[in-house]
């Protein structure tokens, strides 16, 4: 049976053909789908302790699909806002970032709060391993009864009678003396890991609204101090 020109000239347009349309298809995955499920974000080109001003060489941008942008993402357009802000956490290499990574106002999660230091000598009792973001409970004490019972050496009624004044409080910053924040005393792979503190804490700063302070002054001018706890 002869071959005939028509039928390798239809062989041959149906395998140019086939090599089309493959290529296209290769072409809209991978040029196509770029420019259209990708989005332009800033992520950290090196790692941040917290604190840490951050400079221009700390960013990089990179085109990721946009199933991946996390919410709060800043967008390439506005790396440059990020430059001078102090990161207010570990921040690694290649994460993306946000604003409330930078951005001290992000921390106010309750409308109208603001971030305060407590006075030192309001101050009882606060765990040591409190550590910035946690939720905590405040308990209000009498302080004009002793803390020790003389006849036995124990501890008074005086954990009895404490009151519960607030819960739910953000931790905006647990810091030292010298305003060092309080971090892990390991201080190599994340500072953020609550193990062993570095320095003992001395101030504490919480968000609190205007109704909050107002109740803790009250208490603290009635001859109150406080005992700090975790949840509620």
């Amino acid at each position: 049976m002869k071959f005939s020109f028509k039928k390798l000239n239809r062989l041959m347009l149906y395998v140019f053909g086939m090599t089309a349309a493959l290529v296209l298809l290769y072409t809209l995955d991978t040029r196509w789908t770029v420019l259209v499920d990708t989005k332009d974000v800033v992520v950290a080109a090196r790692q941040l302790l917290p604190h840490a001003e951050i400079t221009k060489d700390d960013l990089l941008v990179v085109r990721i699909k946009e199933n991946y942008v996390i919410s709060g993402a800043i967008p390439a357009d506005d790396a440059h806002q990020l430059i001078g802000q102090e990161a207010l956490q570990l921040i690694e290499a290649g994460d993306q970032m946000t604003v409330n990574r930078v951005d001290k106002t992000s921390l106010l999660r309750v409308p109208g709060a603001t971030v305060v230091e407590l006075p030192e000598d309001w101050i009882l009792s606060v765990p040591g391993s409190l550590r910035r973001l946690d939720r905590i409970t405040i308990f209000a004490v009498p302080t004009d009864k002793e803390l020790v019972n003389p006849e036995s050496g124990s501890i008074s009624q005086l954990l009895t009678e404490a009151e519960k004044v607030a819960e739910g409080i953000v931790v905006a910053y647990y810091k030292d003396a010298s305003s060092n924040e309080v971090k892990d005393a390991e201080g190599t792979k994340n500072p953020n890991v609550r193990v062993d503190a570095t320095v003992r804490g001395r101030k504490l700063e919480l968000e609190l609204t205007p109704d909050q302070l107002k109740l803790l002054s009250e208490k603290a001018a009635s001859g109150y101090q406080f005992i700090v706890g975790y949840g509620s």
